[in-house]
């Protein structure tokens, strides 16, 4: 009795340092990537630059956590890794009621992704990483996408937006390329008159655009947020993959490391008799 208490204690704590191990892995991840990422808002948010470094962050932390959740297999601990990561979020951006709605969503995000993984580990024969992680990433995933275009929405930069008088210059600059691509290589004229007629046809194709949207753009910030959402949504395959490609090489290590291990057991199969 004794020695199978004692094989019991030993696997407990073993239990307990691997928990305490990846939780911190967790939060010192989460920590690195809502950092940066407030650090970066304004300009990706508003404008069209690709930024790896937070594409790597992003992987990595979508990895630890959707490997977790399917690892550890119990509710508690997909809660707890979730809540370390909304919790870090609500640390750097706020916890405002719509950062805490989104915080709300990210945990039951959490419990479907749990059941995606528990699905995809308990109803086949064999295990297939590649699947698990493929299944539960994707609520995680999502819920980090929410929380990024919550805060873009609540950032100022956006927010600025409501009160503007004028469309970005960004807008300004891709109508003049437009107008030189179509308009201007009809125009035969020297140079400089050339380029003063795209100018002109520029400025006012860009005032008819400023005049008309003018009325709508104290709805700017929602629709940005909106907007940033899909796009990312639209992007999610990516993310997906490389996390798989990344997750699938973490559990290799693992197994090879021997902190985690499969084991093949007999199971019980349902038929339906008539």
């Amino acid at each position: 009795m004794n020695y199978f208490s004692s094989d019991f204690n030993i696997a407990m704590n073993k239990l307990t340092i691997k928990l305490v191990v990846w939780h911190a892995a967790v939060l010192v991840l989460a920590l690195i990537f809502w950092g940066y990422g407030s650090q970066i808002s304004g300009e990706v948010f508003l404008g069209t630059s690709f930024d790896a470094l937070a594409v790597i962050y992003l992987v990595v932390l979508l990895t630890a956590v959707a490997l977790g959740i399917a690892l550890f297999q119990q509710r508690k601990w997909a809660l707890t890794l979730m809540a370390v990561v909304g919790l870090i979020y609500l640390f750097q951006f706020g916890f405002t009621p719509l950062n805490l709605l989104a915080f709300g969503i990210f945990l039951l995000l959490g419990l479907y992704s749990l059941a995606n993984s528990k699905s995809e580990i308990h109803q086949r024969n064999k295990i297939n990483i590649k699947r698990i992680i493929q299944h539960g990433a994707w609520p995680v995933v999502i819920g980090i996408f929410l929380f990024i275009s919550f805060a873009a929405y609540q950032s100022p930069s956006v927010q600025e937006l409501k009160d503007a008088k004028r469309l970005p210059s960004q807008f300004e600059v891709f109508i003049r390329s437009v107008v030189e691509y179509t308009v201007g290589t009809q125009i035969q004229a020297p140079s400089a008159e050339k380029q003063s007629i795209i100018n002109q046809v520029s400025r006012e194709t860009f005032n008819r655009f400023n005049n008309f949207f003018k009325p709508y753009f104290k709805y700017a910030p929602p629709a940005v947020s909106f907007a940033l959402f899909l796009i990312l949504w639209g992007f999610g395959w990516i993310f997906i993959w490389l996390s798989i490609f990344l997750g699938m090489l973490v559990f290799w290590i693992l197994k090879k490391t021997g902190v985690v291990r499969i084991e093949e057991k007999e199971a019980k199969a349902e038929a339906l008799v008539i």
